[in-house]
């Protein structure tokens, strides 16, 4: 029989299409079945877009679809399923489709007719697999008062027998989790008869999960991650944070390899056995983004691209932060000194660092991904630093407004009217516009003049009797006129930062003072995160190099004990110390001109001291102070004569 011009033309349109599709790889489930390790995501895609997203897709080879009952778009999502099971493109058994339990559906009675709901909106009989959204519950949604939500008191562990009686009465065909932490899938492993097959997160080079897929890894359980791209369209996303896309640092590597940015993080994702599901409604861009099965990241790039990770959270759910399931209340790489900054917790210092070595040393930090620069007046190499970060600008590599430049205010500028003045010129000299933070440097002043160190004829230093709280007044003026973001303290005890607190319109943000394992600083960290305020810690590797070093005095990174772990650990000594401090909550500011130790200090996220391990490194306190600028110890500030 002789096929009609149509039936022709619908069979080479067919042809062509199944031609062009891509054939994405499968990762195996620890029950059996398999898992395209590339699908796409439906979050956010707006009604009357999604089901033509969902055709569009299919066309493309995604067979992987990733859905919940909270994005309120199962029906559009169904429909698109459905047209292209009616065309022939695809059968029923192609497609893994995942869906999630919401938080208003975790007590146990009500977890089957949710599953049922989100069936029937799909138009299907089974699900590939079924996911607990979140570990919280809500009582009710939406938001009943002041942005919050009525929290239920339903326990996870007793959500997830009911999600075990799906597979039972075969609703679905594997069960899992999503934004669960390593504990609280210990938890559900602890009870469960069947396992969960994957948990969901958000996954992406900013926050790239790695401390949690090795757990789950261990468990049999792999990691799936959301956002992949930095949801750039995130209703949680704050205007300062940095844009994945945007990176200048990956656009090289995308050069490199004549892909989009998206194309290289995707691949990244999916070459570490990440199950990838971007969103998009863009016909183009779907296309695009699953064009990534040819080529491959070279060992050194996917290194490169891990070191990326800052703790960048983006999707967080700010809202639950007081839920007791909430499961984000771990470690953060950003410290939030206030609303609108945010202080990387490893940064660069830049204290003893000779002129023509800062430069350089400033530009290997920002190439590495550094992003936080300690800077001082008395440092004397402002200028020097200041030619780096505007280098490095020039090239592409960062943004103004993705760094943090910390500098201080001098002993010599203590006055209220040489503040502003003694700001604007770091401000010339780093050739910027405006500073992060701005640090009172010591709590006391110094004879105002020229000289900087300032002493009388017996080599005694000459001091002034200007107040640190008239002081502070000069600080708040140089926040009230943009030459600063934020104002902090270095080197003040617990009752001069009283004293401040009491005084201030503007809260200090920050404290930053000498800290270690040999000073440990417990009782002031303990005082400041009382009062909101962020520890920097300088000198956190003992300041080998340190003018008050004396004989017979401990070398820290020399420490048997921290060398044992370090070899243990397969890490260094330093590298041991700025964990232990970072996992303390402390930012640290170690300072280096070595291109090796700059980059190893930085490479401290890919591993994590155990609460054994955190306890024995704090029993080394011996509450020795490697700076005590001893020379001042006779003026009335000096911050060292009491306890913390």
């Amino acid at each position: 029989m002789v096929k009609s011009k149509i039936e022709y033309y619908l069979s080479s349109v067919e042809s062509v299409t199944s031609r062009m599709a891509v054939n994405v790889p499968s990762l195996k489930l620890n029950n059996g079945y398999s898992i395209p390790i590339f699908g796409l995501g439906t979050w956010k895609s707006k009604p009357g877009e999604v089901a033509q997203a969902v055709r569009d897709s299919i066309d493309a080879g995604y067979r992987h679809f990733d859905c919940a009952f909270v994005y309120g778009n199962e029906k559009e999502v169904g429909e698109g399923i459905r047209d292209k099971i009616k065309e022939g493109t695809v059968k029923r058994s192609d497609l893994f489709i995942t869906s999630k339990l919401w938080n208003t559906f975790h007590l146990p009675e009500l977890v089957v007719p949710a599953c049922k709901k989100t069936l029937e909106n799909l138009g299907l009989d089974y699900l590939d697999l079924y996911l607990i959204h979140w570990p919280m519950a809500y009582k009710l949604f939406p938001r009943v008062s002041e942005g919050k939500f009525a929290y239920s008191d339903a326990d996870y562990v007793d959500t997830w027998p009911e999600m075990e009686k799906l597979v039972d009465m075969g609703l679905v065909r594997s069960i899992g989790v999503s934004n669960f932490s390593s504990k609280q899938i210990e938890r559900v492993l602890a009870i469960a008869r069947i396992k969960p097959v994957t948990n969901q997160v958000e996954c992406n080079p900013y926050l790239n999960q790695k401390k949690l897929q090795e757990f789950c890894k261990k468990k049999d359980i792999l990691l799936t991650g959301y956002s992949p791209l930095g949801s750039p369209d995130s209703p949680f996303l704050k205007p300062d944070v940095p844009k994945l896309l945007e990176d200048p640092k990956l656009k090289k590597v995308a050069e490199k390899y004549k892909k989009s940015i998206a194309q290289v993080v995707l691949r990244y994702l999916v070459q570490r056995d990440v199950i990838t599901i971007p969103k998009s409604v863009s016909k183009e861009r779907i296309s695009q983004n699953i064009a990534i099965f040819d080529f491959k990241l070279s060992p050194e790039d996917m290194a490169y691209l891990d070191s990326f990770d800052c703790g960048g959270r983006l999707c967080s759910l700010d809202h639950a932060t007081d839920h007791p399931h909430y499961p984000f209340n771990i470690e953060k790489h950003w410290c939030t000194p206030n609303k609108t900054t945010q202080l990387a917790t490893i940064g660069l210092g830049t204290w003893k660092s000779k002129r023509d070595e800062v430069t350089k040393a400033v530009e290997i930090a920002l190439d590495a991904g550094y992003t936080h620069i300690d800077c001082a007046r008395i440092y004397e190499n402002e200028d020097e630093v200041g030619a780096a970060i505007q280098n490095k600008i020039k090239e592409g590599i960062v943004k103004r407004e993705e760094l943090f430049i910390t500098s201080k205010l001098w002993n010599t500028y203590h006055r209220p009217e040489l503040v502003v003045p003694a700001c604007q010129t770091s401000l010339k000299k780093l050739c910027l516009d405006y500073l992060d933070l701005y640090l009172i440097h010591w709590p006391f002043a110094f004879k105002e003049g020229c000289d900087l160190m300032p002493t009388d004829e017996t080599g005694k230093f000459e001091i002034s009797e200007v107040d640190y709280v008239e002081t502070w007044k000069g600080m708040e003026k140089c926040a009230e006129m943009g030459l600063v973001r934020s104002i902090g303290l270095s080197n003040f005890n617990s009752q001069q930062i009283q004293r401040v607190l009491d005084a201030c319109c503007i809260k200090p943000v920050n404290l930053q003072v000498e800290c270690h394992p040999y000073f440990n600083q417990k009782k002031l960290r303990e005082f400041c995160n009382d009062r909101d305020i962020v520890i920097t810690a300088y000198s956190p590797l003992g300041s080998p190099d340190s003018p008050y070093y004396k004989e017979g005095t401990p070398k820290l990174l020399e420490d048997a004990t921290l060398k044992e772990m370090g070899d243990r650990l397969g890490k260094t000594v330093a590298q041991v110390i700025l964990r232990y401090l970072v996992q303390l909550g402390v930012a640290t500011v170690p300072k280096s001109v070595t291109p090796s130790r700059i980059q190893e200090n930085f490479n401290i996220f890919d591993f994590e001291l155990t609460a054994e391990d955190m306890a024995c490194i704090d029993s080394l306190d011996q509450n020795l102070r490697y700076i005590p600028f001893e020379e001042t110890n006779h003026h009335p500030d000096y911050p060292f004569n009491i306890e913390f």
